[in-house]
């Protein structure tokens, strides 16, 4: 099984260098969250935004499903934390969980693997348009759990995703990119954004197992099994809810067959790292995210392959 020896073990490997980082370094992991949220992660999306020759036609149709995508999952994640009784602050770790598309490191390699070289190009318009909604949306729900809305809104702007999206688009629209030297530092950076993430997620698993040790023979708070319960349910909710509101979106939006397929990949997708990244940043119960990644990433390695039989 390729997916599982050439893409999941690689992934999990770099998640327990993360949790071995955090039980032998003691490394606060602000530190790295902040490094990807304002220099490796827009490195990247200018990376990806700049090498990019799709029409842009294109990328907004693509654009249109991730959002009402993002959109109907926002609203089942809202629906799923009012029948849990969560406050607002769960009920928004829930959203991002549901949401944020693990389409980059996890994506592009599986498309590459399915569909060839034309799936990677399609897949890298994918990763742009999820990046935007994460950018913004994702920002806005992450920040507003303990934010007045007008506060979080601001910070919407003082992140500098979306900045670089916006700048990598108009800079290769009127040939203005950086000389080669600035790109190739800039493609450095972005590609450290990959596996910073993923010793973010090891470092918040090993704060959450840590917590459970210290506590010995004790029951979990009740903080800790509601953080559990609703990472769990939300990351099932990403994969269960990612798949089936993908396809269903997909009869209203005409695609050529190898985007189609790439679209249905990457809308099933487990929870992105950076919804973990956006959790610590900003408070939005970083455990619960946590759980619902490590949730819908163990899951995927089964749904994602059912997926790839399905179409053949």
């Amino acid at each position: 099984m390729p997916v599982v020896s050439e893409v999941i073990l690689p992934i999990l490997f770099v998640v327990f260098l993360g949790y071995l980082l955090r039980r032998l370094g003691r490394l606060d992991e602000h530190v790295l969250s902040r490094a990807q949220l304002y220099v490796l992660g827009p490195a990247l999306v200018f990376m990806t935004m700049a090498n990019s020759q799709a029409a842009l036609s294109l990328v907004l149709k693509v654009l249109l499903h991730v959002f009402i995508l993002s959109l109907l999952l926002f609203i089942s994640a809202q629906l799923l934390g009012r029948f849990l009784k969560s406050d607002r602050l769960e009920k928004n770790a829930m959203s991002i969980t549901a949401m944020f598309t693990n389409s980059g490191f996890y994506g592009i390699p599986v498309c590459m693997l399915a569909f060839g070289e034309e799936g990677v190009i399609y897949a890298s318009i994918y990763v742009v348009c999820s990046a935007t909604i994460q950018a913004t949306a994702g920002v806005y729900i992450a920040s507003a759990g303990n934010r007045s809305p007008g506060q979080a809104l601001a910070t919407v702007f003082k992140v500098p995703l979306i900045h670089a999206i916006i700048a990598a688009r108009i800079l290769a629209r009127f040939d203005l990119l950086p000389p080669e030297p600035f790109m190739k530092m800039i493609n450095l950076l972005g590609r450290s954004a990959i596996p910073l993430g993923l010793l973010l997620l090891g470092m918040q698993l090993e704060k959450i197992i840590s917590a459970r040790m210290k506590n010995g023979g004790k029951k979990a708070s009740m903080e800790e099994r509601r953080d559990i319960a609703g990472g769990v349910s939300a990351g099932l909710l990403k994969i269960a809810g990612g798949f089936i509101f993908g396809i269903l979106i997909l009869q209203f939006l005409d695609f050529e067959p190898i985007l189609r397929n790439v679209i249905i990949v990457q809308s099933a997708m487990p929870t992105a790292v950076n919804a973990v990244v956006y959790a610590t940043e900003f408070e939005c119960r970083p455990k619960l995210v946590t759980a619902g990644i490590m949730t819908s990433t163990l899951i995927s390695i089964v749904s994602i392959t059912l997926i790839l039989n399905w179409l053949n």
